[in-house]
């Protein structure tokens, strides 16, 4: 029997085993040296919503709140929610993009954003926050839809957070699910 490890996974032939290491890190992997990461506790996607979920509503807020806990070590500098592959696009109004501290329910001091764009390829939308968001800060980015999609279904946005610095290396932080409804 011979054994390969192989990066956290080790494989024995001959049997079925398979084993996975719960240990590894991002910061493991191989960076550049004038990358910044996320040390200490990461940030984490807690709630994606909306409050209005019928098609074709108009000027709907897709809300998406993120915690960076006090003792994550690196500030917040950078956000994007990026669509996935669904039944019909929606349409942003990126110029009404807000931040604020806090949730929907309980909001807190609005944030400075810098910048929000949008890729013309994948439709990632960028949220750049000046200052960068502080450790021990929850809070939510507002995107207002012109419109709810006239398809019903599950909409799908894959969220990632960047560090404040140099070449910052993002972390996915999960999947904001939304699901459109026809009216009844």
């Amino acid at each position: 029997m011979r054994i390969f490890p192989l990066i956290g996974l080790t494989l024995i032939l001959g049997s079925s085993t398979i084993s996975l290491a719960t240990d590894i890190h991002a910061q493991d992997l191989p960076l550049s040296e004038n990358n910044t990461f996320f040390t200490g506790q990461p940030p984490s996607l807690t709630s994606a919503s909306s409050v209005f979920t019928n098609i074709n509503v108009p000027d709907v807020p897709y809300l998406f709140t993120i915690n960076l806990p006090k003792n994550s070590v690196e500030s917040l500098g950078k956000v994007t929610v990026e669509p996935n592959e669904s039944s019909a696009a929606i349409d942003f109004q990126l110029d009404q993009t807000k931040g604020f501290q806090g949730t929907e329910n309980n909001r807190g001091k609005a944030l400075t954003l810098k910048s929000v764009t949008q890729d013309s390829q994948t439709k990632a939308i960028s949220v750049v926050f000046e200052p960068p968001i502080p450790p021990g800060t929850n809070f939510t980015i507002s995107l207002i839809a012109a419109q709810n999609p006239s398809i019903a279904g599950t909409y799908l946005f894959t969220v990632k957070a960047f560090p404040s610095g140099n070449n910052p290396t993002g972390i996915d932080l999960g999947v904001g699910t939304f699901r459109i409804y026809e009216d009844r």
